[in-house]
């Protein structure tokens, strides 16, 4: 995420006069975790060896709370399906992602694999014409 631009895309979510990340879309993992960092950034007190140790935190940081979200969100569809008996179905969008350079393309395979599919589920029931 990183590499793909994500300290950037978080930048312009960053305002040096609001820490208040409760609401919208400060909300987001990635957001509040980089508030040290860009605050450092703007201070002239921080050092370069300072400021590489709060990036390196706040990456630690994104990563733990991805982990702790991945878990709270497999644990409430797995009470969907043995709490409530829900029938789930998995979709895996791995193929779009990986696609998503042509954007073209990977809007192909998501009409056709998945948005299809997720039709066939709630139509049928069932993936599986």
């Amino acid at each position: 995420m990183v590499d793909k631009g994500m300290v950037n895309e978080v930048r312009t979510m960053f305002n040096p006069t609001n820490s208040d990340y409760s609401k919208g879309i400060r909300k987001a993992i990635g957001v509040p975790e980089f508030d040290r960092y860009f605050r450092a950034e703007l201070s002239k007190s921080a050092d370069e060896e300072t400021r590489v140790e709060l990036l390196e935190e706040a990456i630690n940081e994104v990563k733990i709370n991805n982990c702790k979200l991945a878990s709270q969100q497999l644990e409430k569809i797995n009470r969907l399906i043995n709490v409530k008996g829900w029938n789930v179905h998995r979709l895996d969008a791995t193929q779009v992602m990986l696609k998503k350079r042509g954007k073209q393309e990977g809007e192909e395979i998501w009409k056709n694999m998945y948005l299809l599919m997720g039709e066939r589920i709630v139509v049928c029931g069932t993936s599986i014409l």
